[in-house]
């Protein structure tokens, strides 16, 4: 396993952080803002786990499907 230095950090590769855009309309992006304030959460939290919870979803689907029509 390869360590890298991440903002002061060493985290194994495996735990990098990168980041990417999402594009929305201006008033969703100004909706989902206030309601992470709201929550005290950033959005980037708030992105995260809901992107780690469709991920999860997704893996138990896919589980679940194997062996279906094969």
């Amino acid at each position: 396993m390869r360590l890298i230095r991440v903002d002061r950090a060493v985290v194994s590769e495996e735990d990098k952080t990168v980041n990417f855009r999402v594009f929305l309309p201006e008033a969703e992006r100004t909706r989902f803002k206030i309601a992470c304030a709201k929550h005290r959460t950033t959005m980037s939290q708030k992105a995260l786990e809901l992107i780690r919870a469709w991920l999860d979803a997704e893996d138990e689907n896919s589980s679940t499907n194997k062996g279906k029509g094969d």
